[in-house]
């Protein structure tokens, strides 16, 4: 029996959550029986080598933003499509969707899913397209049920994502000073800028802790400088560090002692999931798929404006937070393995093909 040939087409390869998600992805999918063709539209190559380590054929367009580089870049996907005879396109994310589109035109046969990765796409126009673009899919995956709305398909799938809990779960000692730490992306939807004011308000009442934001800006934006300014305006130097994109998230994660996302908007973040793995206590906002995972059992819950005070319940109380932190370490080995995840896309692709 012939390999079903899937090409997983995303907007860039930076170091980023759904980057991520897809490299486990493609690393733990039965090779046996699927070929995987990964394709990154822009030129944005952080985990380019990591997918060849994963035994996964990728590569990137470098996109241009141009209506001529529009046109080559659905070219260049059309060749691939023919030339490695492809049976399902997965689209990541909101651009690849217009170019499953495009493809699905060309190539009536071709299989089409989507997984957004995100409660906002990005504002209404794509969600308009989006949700124009539904009859032509054959599947969306969504985190949880709370993410569904019209522009999804009506018997879109549920795929939690997954992580290898094992690589968070060793024991490492914790850093000597309280650390909160923040990890993610720096684009204004994750709200790493609200952290320096927060410490502001915790160093005021006399507090020692240091919060470490761990991430860099990409292709969609960059609000570094924006933090680096709060933390100047806010005098906490000496207790906000900006510590870059780092490849030891595991290490870093098991020597702080709590997490926080005072995201926007989310999906169901794999930095919050490699948290709970690492039996960190959490702090966050209870956007996109996060309620799912996190309630007062898990962690800690909060509307931005009260966030500054659950931190302060976790400094106050800590043996309390990490008794969450431990409830939560069992919910996230239970419930969001990679190799459930990777499982539950097996069965889509297989039943996809199936009703050819």
């Amino acid at each position: 029996m012939s390999k079903v040939k899937i090409m997983h087409l995303i907007t860039g390869l930076p170091i980023g959550g759904a980057e991520k998600v897809l490299l486990d992805l493609c690393s733990h999918l039965d090779k046996r029986a699927f070929e995987t063709y990964v394709v990154g539209l822009n030129d944005e190559r952080d985990f380019f080598d990591a997918f060849k380590r994963a035994a996964t054929s990728v590569v990137t367009l470098d996109m241009q933003k141009t209506p001529a580089g529009f046109l080559k870049a659905a070219g260049e996907i059309d060749h691939i499509i023919e030339r490695y005879g492809i049976d399902i396109l997965h689209a990541h994310m909101f651009h690849p969707i217009i170019f499953a589109y495009l493809a699905k035109i060309r190539h009536r046969n071709l299989k089409i899913v989507f997984t957004s990765h995100n409660e906002n796409i990005g504002g209404r126009f794509r969600e308009i397209i989006v949700k124009a673009t539904k009859k032509w899919r054959d599947a969306d995956i969504l985190f949880s049920r709370q993410m569904h709305t019209s522009i999804y398909r009506d018997d879109s799938l549920v795929i939690p994502n997954g992580i290898d809990t094992e690589r968070f779960s060793a024991p490492l000692p914790k850093n000597d000073r309280f650390t909160f730490i923040a990890v993610g992306i720096l684009r204004e939807q994750k709200n790493h800028v609200a952290l320096p004011a927060m410490a502001a308000k915790l160093k005021e009442k006399g507090y020692d802790f240091v919060i470490e934001i761990v991430g860099s800006g990409d292709a969609s934006g960059d609000t570094s400088r924006q933090i680096m300014s709060e933390i100047e305006k806010n005098s906490v130097a000496d207790c906000v560090r900006m510590l870059g994109a780092r490849r030891d998230i595991p290490e870093l994660l098991q020597k702080a002692h709590c997490f926080v996302m005072p995201s926007h908007f989310e999906g169901l973040p794999i930095a919050l999931l490699e948290a709970g793995a690492a039996a960190l206590p959490v702090i966050t906002t209870p956007v996109g798929a996060i309620p799912s995972v996190i309630d007062e059992r898990s962690g800690f819950p909060a509307p931005i404006e009260e966030f500054s005070q659950r931190m302060e319940e976790v400094l106050s109380d800590y043996e309390e937070a990490q008794k969450r932190g431990v409830y939560l370490q069992a919910l996230v080995r239970e419930r969001f393995s990679i190799s459930a995840m990777a499982h539950d896309h097996e069965m889509l692709y297989t039943t996809l093909l199936e009703k050819f």
